[in-house]
């Protein structure tokens, strides 16, 4: 009888005990939030997460982004020992193997383009980001403007991030009778006037690498007169006045090749009316007046459909597609240059 007692005891006390367990189940508020008093940390089983969680204020831009702001910033350097080819400016102005921070590059162009003029300091600083060769690497186009004599120069630095290094790869200048431009994937184009008749256009890619290929570049001339002047070209102008024809002729001259050993020529022209408007007639170049100037001259030509098969071919060879070709022009910031005013306005 003892023994029955003991043990309804115990079964009182343990229905005493879930019952207590129940009514003090957390309350759950109209928010959500539980009003329970956390578990001892003995009690409390931490799950980790597939993804960790990253504080916001991280900056979780790229590298490359990171150096480039600090160059312009001032806290950072760049150097030009990646250039494929020392042009005037970089052979003149500034030294392989040496580092420079953006105000010493300021320093550096502004005294060399204020030597001829009372304007020491460049109008403003602009950039963009850019993406050559398309392979999702950024580079930085950073842009000087109102620099020479007549303040209508500017010039442009493209500029790589090197595995925690930034060097430029190229650069370009542009004046008052020129204008150059480098798309969002690096696609370079430059055109200029050399006189009142000729004009000249270049053609370059910069590739994912920061290398820097030349495509071609052509030259037109309108007056038929300034051939007497280039020795394998000077006939052209005395078969043309034998002939009758002393105008409206526009020789054009292509080069696939920018090392002057290397520099092979092709040479096409193209015939006008007299409004100037071109005339689009096969026989041109197969069996015309035109077509006999140039024989008699031994100058050889390629039709003007030739000259754009070899530009394609070339710009295939070096890695320029519809698409980089295509790319869309940049889209330029003003760079804040209060921390350059000893060489920028603004």
């Amino acid at each position: 009888m003892e023994k029955n007692k003991f043990g309804i005891a115990i079964l009182i006390s343990s229905l005493l005990l879930t019952l207590g367990g129940c009514n003090n189940k957390p309350d759950i508020d109209k928010t959500g939030e539980s009003t329970a008093s956390p578990s001892p940390a003995s009690d409390i089983s931490v799950t980790l997460s597939a993804k960790p969680v990253t504080s916001p204020s991280i900056n979780q831009e790229e590298p490359s982004i990171q150096a480039y702001e600090k160059f312009m910033k001032n806290e950072m350097k760049v150097s030009f020992d990646h250039l494929v080819k020392n042009e005037f400016m970089g052979e003149a102005l500034f030294e392989t193997g040496r580092e420079y921070t953006l105000s010493e590059l300021l320093h550096t162009v502004t005294a060399f383009y204020s030597e001829d003029s009372t304007k020491k300091k460049i109008n403003y600083i602009d950039y963009s980001y850019i993406d050559c060769g398309k392979d999702g690497e950024k580079e930085l186009a950073l842009r000087f403007n109102g620099i020479g004599i007549n303040n209508e120069n500017t010039y442009v630095y493209i500029i790589k991030y090197f595995g925690g290094k930034l060097s430029v790869c190229y650069y370009y200048e542009t004046w008052a009778r020129s204008e150059s431009k480098i798309n969002e994937y690096g696609y370079y184009e430059s055109s200029g006037s050399g006189g009142a008749s000729n004009h000249g256009t270049e053609y370059g890619l910069i590739d994912k690498d920061g290398n820097w290929h030349f495509i071609a570049s052509i030259e037109s001339e309108l007056s038929i007169n300034q051939l007497a002047f280039v020795d394998e070209l000077k006939k052209i102008p005395q078969v043309a006045e034998a002939k009758g024809i002393t105008a409206n002729i526009e020789l054009i001259t292509l080069c696939l090749d920018d090392e002057d050993d290397n520099n092979e020529r092709y040479y096409s022209f193209k015939v006008y009316n007299n409004d100037w408007e071109p005339i689009e007639d096969e026989n041109l170049y197969t069996d015309s007046v035109y077509k006999e100037i140039f024989e008699e001259a031994s100058v050889p030509f390629i039709t003007p459909d030739e000259v754009s098969d070899l530009i394609a071919k070339k710009e295939k060879e070096v890695g320029v597609t519809d698409e980089i070709k295509k790319g869309s022009e940049l889209t330029w910031k003003t760079l804040n240059g209060s921390m350059f005013g000893d060489y920028v306005e603004k």
